[in-house]
This record gives structure tokens, sequence and C-alpha cells, in this order.
């Protein structure tokens, strides 16, 4: 088996350690197992033409070691070539790594992807372009974005930057307003915050949220009803203690698809974790077992 390998030298987990010791891990695991390996180190600005090229080579399959964005970019290109698509996680939340098991060690993920298996999940799409985890839409964008502000303004570490720019934000307390239909006719929604995930999320205590089904063929969708910084942080409290799913003050749906109409030409949302501005409607479908990924087996 030929296995193409992008590593974004830039990621978290890679900035304080040897790069020549992480490759030789990684290349060692896919080795051992019997693939033929090309490995690419580098720098975030370079990973979407490399990994681009790798698509296009011989490989059969295509490894990227990177954060949620890496693997973002990676999934727009790997969906069109029907190439199975694996991934090293080295970034913050690594949100499809957890969901499919893997390991957040560097050494533990590539023995684990090397030795694993295929499988096949679903990716859900807005107007086009697809996304693995969620689009969120409503405040959080601004929270994104001002975290970035803090983060290069004062030079404060991602979850300092990030609980500053989440306490700013809930005082200013942005509204959505839109119609959303997902077949039953538009209903109005005026939300702070609505979320269009690929697949349920599960049942579960902490502030990142897990899902066991990955080929569902769901769409979910959470709008909050209330529309105070209090009953965000209440909500919010309640994901850290496992009883979101029960908040009074928030709505759940599983569809197929969704249409969200707004008064505004453009909607901002955050679709795992990169800040996007598309054309209102927003069309949501879910593709169902679209993606072929390594798996532990």
């Amino acid at each position: 088996m030929k296995v193409g390998i992008v590593l974004n030298r830039q990621a978290g987990s890679l900035v304080d350690r040897p790069i020549d010791r992480a490759e030789t891990a990684i290349r060692t695991a896919f080795e051992r197992h019997g693939a033929t390996v090309d490995l690419h180190t580098v720098d975030g600005a370079q990973c979407t033409e490399t990994i681009r090229q790798v698509l296009e080579s011989e490989a059969e399959t295509v490894v990227v070691g990177g954060g949620d964005g890496t693997l973002h970019s990676a999934v727009k290109l790997a969906l069109p070539k029907g190439k199975t698509l694996g991934v090293i996680p080295l970034g913050t939340l690594n949100l499809l790594a957890r969901d499919l098991h893997i390991p957040l060690e560097l050494e533990d993920a590539a023995e684990a992807l090397a030795g694993g298996r295929v499988r096949v999940i679903d990716i859900a799409e807005v107007n086009g372009e697809p996304y693995t985890n969620s689009s969120v839409l409503g405040f959080y964008p601004q929270v994104v974005q001002e975290r970035e502000r803090q983060r290069k303004q004062h030079r404060l570490l991602k979850w300092p930057g990030a609980a500053m720019a989440l306490a700013r934000t809930l005082y200013k307390m942005p509204m959505l307003d839109v119609r959303l239909d997902w077949g039953e006719g538009p209903r109005r929604m005026r939300t702070p915050i609505l979320v269009v995930s690929n697949n349920v999320y599960d049942d579960g205590f902490g502030l990142v949220l897990a899902r066991e089904a990955l080929d569902a063929g769901k769409l979910g969708v959470y709008v909050a009803r209330e529309r105070n910084a209090w009953a965000m942080l209440r909500l919010m409290g309640r994901l850290v203690a496992g009883s979101w799913k029960q908040d009074e003050g928030l709505e759940t749906y599983s569809v197929t698809s969704l249409t969200v109409h707004s008064r505004r030409h453009h909607l901002k949302m955050v679709n795992d974790g990169e800040i996007r501005k598309l054309h209102a409607p927003l069309h949501y479908r879910i593709l169902p077992k679209a993606l072929k990924v390594l798996a532990p087996g």
C-alpha cells in the first residue's frame, strides 16, 4: 500500500518537539505494517497545495497531521478523489480524531492508523462546502474573531484569549434572525446561536461534545431559544454537567437537510473551526457515507 503523509510543522503538538523524531515515528509505524511511505513536512501555508499534490499522486491513502483547519482543507480536496483519508491529531480540539477513537499522542496515533481499518463516514455540507463536525452561526463567529484579536493584541494564549472573547461577546449578545426549513415549512427563529452538526451529538459532559455514530445520515440542529447571557452561561454549565439536552431553553432536531433563510445577503459561521461568510439562504445537507477514513482496528 502506498501512503502519502503531510505534516503541518506549525501544528500545536509539533511546535516544541524535534520534527525529525516525529517524522521517524510516523514513517516507522506505517512501514512496519508494510506501507510504502511518501512523507512531507511543510509550513501551514503550504499544506493545502501539498495535500493536493499528494492526492494527485499514486498514493492510495493520504494521512494528514495537523489541527482541525488542516483536516478541513484535506476533506475538501479528498472528497472528489475517493481516496482514504487518515488524520494524526496535532491540534487543540481534534474533534473528528476523538470521534474516530484515534489516540491523541502522535506515536500512538500513527501506530493505530498504520494497523487500522477503513471506515466510511458521513459528511455535512453547506452551500457546497463540506465539513466533518459542526457549523455554528450566531454569536460564536464573533467569539472566534475576538479571540484572535485578543491573542494578537495582548499575546494571550488560546484558552485565556477564548475566555476573554466569550465574556466580551456575551456582554453584547448579538442575535440571529432566521427562518429555518427542514421540509415542514419555514419557522422563524430569533436566537443567539444555531448549531448544525454532522450527525447527532451524544449525551455526555464537557465542553467538547462527541458523536458515537458518524454514519447515521442525519444532521443535528440545535437552537437556543432564550436570548440573554445568563441563559447561555447556564447552558454551558449544563454542558459541563452532562445535562445540556434537558435544558428548557434548547431546541434539538434530527433532519437530513435544512435551509436557513435570512434578510441578510450573507451569514457568518464557523465551520470546523474556520470562519466562513456564505451567501444566504444557507442550504445544509448530509452526504451519507461520502468519505473513506482510516480508523483504529
